[in-house]
């Protein structure tokens, strides 16, 4: 029927409306996941100065999922290593690998 559907949805393979959901939205969840863990982390640990733990913050904060990163990486403590590390390579791998499928699919 025309004029009943403005995007069919049958003529788009499963895949590619999968892959361009996540591709959108995985982003969003990283920084929704990252972001409140580092600030955790950083209220909870008692030897870091107020200076650094605001630096971190802002950092943390105004750079969206590079500061969270570079801070579970290289800064954070409260966590285990093993908790981080899963967390941020396999985000980063699942995120490299939706946006390489998108690229090629394109």
């Amino acid at each position: 029927m025309p004029g009943v559907s403005f995007f069919p949805l049958s003529d788009v393979p499963f895949l590619s409306l999968f892959f361009n959901f996540y591709g959108y939205y995985l982003p969003l969840f990283l920084y929704a996941v990252w972001t409140p863990l580092a600030i955790y982390d950083l209220s909870a640990t008692s030897y870091r100065s107020s200076s650094s733990k605001v630096l971190w913050t802002l950092i943390v904060l105004l750079i969206p999922l590079l500061g969270s990163m570079i801070y579970h990486i290289f800064v954070a403590d409260k966590l285990d290593v093993t908790v981080r590390a899963t967390m941020i390579f396999g985000g980063l791998f699942v995120l490299i690998s939706v946006f390489l499928y998108l690229a090629l699919a394109l």
